[in-house]
């Protein structure tokens, strides 16, 4: 620092606090991306964690180089402003996930059953030290209902092999990786968010008989408290999928339904309620 009319180069406060800003910003950086390719979970949030203490400490260092600009004209402003800047930068972004997690439940297990959620089976195997239990916590079935009430098992009247294939499409179609097809009317899979690439499980059961079938859907995230409302969007469209499947096709004469058969087109009533007269016979316009 300059005192008393000396000169000095640039305060070591001055200098680090950009360094650090920058080198947290890649490290944190570099955390997501590593994570998205297959980093364990656990070891991105500590290189994570590693990012943002160096971003506070940035902050301090540039808030103290600040000080010494203002009162004594030391060198190195734009260093501070660019330490300051990035760790602002850095705890936003944290400050908005923080927000989206404030704004949804803090749950991270979703099923259409709660009394009797889904299994899961091979998925179970899939989750090691550090992530969340495989088993549905009895606690979230207050809070889902209470928060979720339209999600509930839905009752089909197709015969149950039918809907498990037709189960097993939307998955496929979905692209979520496939870990388990039981023939009893399990389906197990795999997905992953699409920024960061957290593991999620998603099982499918499908129970009934040749008259008529129940389908529920469960998904859960492998890691961390709130799922920031992933899990029951994703429900929610597995749901919606297989809905849309259902009514692309139509029964046969025989009761059978084949696959991908469209539906004749509903013509409008106004077209129904003007044929008759736009389509005279020749005879009867001669009249």
């Amino acid at each position: 620092m300059m005192r008393n009319g000396e000169h000095h180069d640039v305060p070591a406060a001055n200098r680090w606090t950009s360094r650090i800003a920058i080198f947290s910003l890649v490290v944190l950086l570099t955390a997501a991306v590593l994570h998205r390719v297959g980093l364990p979970t656990a070891v991105a949030f500590n290189l994570a964690a590693v990012g943002y203490f160096g971003a506070l400490l940035a902050f301090v260092l540039g808030l103290y180089g600040v000080i010494g600009v203002w009162r004594y004209g030391d060198r190195g402003a734009a260093r501070c402003v660019v330490g300051i800047g990035l760790s602002v930068l850095m705890f936003m972004g944290l400050g908005a996930v923080a927000w989206i997690a404030m704004e949804t439940p803090e749950i991270n297990d979703i099923s259409t059953d709660v009394q009797s959620p889904p299994k899961f089976v091979e998925l179970a195997k899939l989750r090691g030290g550090g992530n969340n239990p495989a088993v549905y916590p009895e606690r979230f079935a207050g809070i889902q209902t209470a928060v979720y009430p339209d999600l509930k098992t839905l009752i089909i009247n197709r015969p149950a092999d039918e809907v498990r294939e037709i189960a097993g499409d939307v998955i496929r179609r979905l692209r979520y990786k496939i870990v388990n097809e039981d023939p009893a009317g399990l389906i197990e899979a795999e997905d992953r968010t699409l920024i960061l690439g957290f593991y999620d499980d998603v099982a499918i059961r499908v129970t009934g008989n040749e008259e008529q079938a129940r389908l529920d859907v469960r998904s859960a995230s492998r890691f961390g408290v709130s799922d920031f409302g992933h899990n029951v969007q994703r429900v929610r469209m597995i749901l919606r999928e297989v809905v849309a499947r259902l009514e692309e096709t139509i029964p046969s004469a025989d009761g059978d339904e084949p696959k991908n058969q469209p539906k004749p087109a509903a013509k409008p009533e106004k077209e129904r309620k003007k044929k008759p007269e736009n389509q005279r016979s020749s005879r009867d316009r001669d009249q």
